[in-house]
């Protein structure tokens, strides 16, 4: 008998925590045309009282996959924002316009190297960081740019189903947040930063969305003192230091820029400069518990599934998974996300 109720509970408790579509709603929309559709949905109202910022950096490859994610970050988050466009250098003219017919008034960064370059005369690193990997733009730009004091960094590849109450408490009240990673993917390994380098990263940050003030953040001395410590390390400690290892490090290399991978030297900075935030709050991605999945602010990642609870999923390495087209994105659809945007 106990085992009869607690069936029935559980599945009391799916069919509250997992969203149910009517059956016209259940049609098939892996269509690749279904998510082009997006670029027929209505402006999107930005006011250029509102204090916050969000920032996008974004590449040709990601550029319909940036409308999902910021149009369903404008429906669902319930923040206000004003909206730069970070281009990493690829998106053409008739891209960046599409930006402007979306999202009147936003601000799109593509000419302005010549101007971030003359703010880090003095900084010989986050110059060479800023020329070695457009990533660097992702942390630079905002920073040396932004018109705000509290910013939003966030990637093209996050869509949003709910509000976070946690995000919202974070900006209300000024203080940095990031989602709990689960593990450490930074340009040296954490242990080797602590005990040798003198360097101090939050745990297991992934700058997927990050946000902060940036007052508290715009520290080109610390950040380039940082670089500078991270990549000139002596050549007998770079087996012990390896951190984050893709294709492109070279461990064994003569060339000591290419001992690291400078893809995730953005998100170990930004690890470092929380690192030195006391009130840094670590959002959950993950939760066993009923009543979170039904009710918590659950920041996820790839293979977990859209919850009442989600308030985002961050599909990271989705090349691999395929998860934010179609499963992301067809979940919307089939909320009637499309005709939602277009009344």
């Amino acid at each position: 008998m106990v085992g009869i109720v607690k069936r029935i509970l559980k599945s009391f408790l799916d069919s509250l925590i997992f969203e149910e579509f009517s059956s016209e709603r259940l049609q098939h929309f892996s269509n690749p045309n279904c998510y082009s559709q997006i670029l027929a949905t209505r402006p999107v109202t930005i006011s250029s009282s509102w204090k916050l910022e969000l920032h996008m950096l974004v590449c040709e490859k990601d550029f319909l996959r940036s409308f999902w994610a910021l149009k369903s970050f404008f429906y669902y988050s319930g923040l206000r924002a004003k909206l730069v466009i970070q281009n990493d250098g690829s998106l053409s003219p008739e891209l960046l316009d599409r930006y402007h017919e979306h999202f009147p008034g936003c601000i799109v960064n593509t000419n302005v190297d010549d101007e971030i370059r003359d703010a880090l005369v003095g900084y010989p690193m986050c110059q060479f960081f800023l020329g070695h990997h457009a990533i660097a733009k992702k942390i630079l730009h905002p920073l040396l740019f932004s018109n705000a004091d509290y910013l939003i960094i966030m990637d093209s590849d996050i869509l949003w189903f709910s509000k976070s109450k946690a995000i919202a408490n974070c900006i209300k009240n000024g203080l940095p947040f990031y989602v709990n990673g689960g593990s450490s993917s930074y340009v040296r390994s954490q242990k080797f930063m602590e005990d040798k380098l003198g360097l101090y990263p939050a745990d297991n940050v992934n700058s997927g969305i990050v946000g902060y003030q940036k007052s508290k953040f715009l520290d080109l001395k610390f950040i380039e003192a940082a670089i500078n410590k991270l990549v000139h390390i002596p050549k007998e400690f770079i087996l012990e230091s390896a951190g984050y290892v893709d294709h492109s490090v070279e461990l064994n290399s003569a060339d000591i820029n290419q001992t690291l991978c400078w893809w995730v030297m953005e998100q170990t900075i930004y690890a470092l400069l929380l690192g030195r935030e006391s009130q840094r709050q670590a959002l959950k991605s993950w939760s066993n518990r009923k009543l979170d999945q039904l009710f918590g602010d659950m920041h996820q990642f790839t293979n977990t599934p859209i919850m009442r609870g989600t308030a985002l999923i961050h599909y990271i390495t989705d090349p691999i998974h395929n998860q934010f087209f179609p499963a992301g994105v067809e979940h919307l659809l089939k909320r009637g996300f499309l005709e939602k945007l277009s009344r």
